[in-house]
């Protein structure tokens, strides 16, 4: 039997490098960014960061740059994280983050 789909918001496909930063802490960790929407996203990564932790991601979209506040839900060593987003950490972030999914969006109907 298949599972429910218990997300909220339809998630996207995309193919970017994102910077996932511990909330109080100086290390940064890079990673691909391999769907988002606008309750989360998942983030390919060797090493991701436990469950649990809170955390900035930076990402950049259409030469504009952002953070949102998160904190990770998944943990899989070896292919990446789930982060769920909590808020945007600047005021442009969300504003990036709707743009982003937007153009995610239109390229998918396109594609239809």
């Amino acid at each position: 039997m298949p599972l429910a789909e218990r997300r909220k918001n339809p998630r996207y496909p995309c193919d970017l490098t994102v910077d996932v930063q511990p909330t109080g802490e100086p290390d940064i960790y890079r990673g691909q960014l391999a769907d988002i929407c606008l309750g989360g996203c998942y983030i390919t990564m060797l090493t991701p960061l436990p469950t649990g932790v809170s955390v900035l991601v930076h990402f950049r979209a259409s030469e504009q740059e952002a953070a949102l506040t998160g904190k990770t839900v998944t943990s899989l060593p070896g292919s990446g994280m789930g982060i769920e987003f909590t808020a945007a950490a600047d005021g442009e972030g969300s504003e990036l983050l709707r743009a982003l999914i937007e153009f995610l969006d239109s390229a998918v109907a396109r594609e239809a």
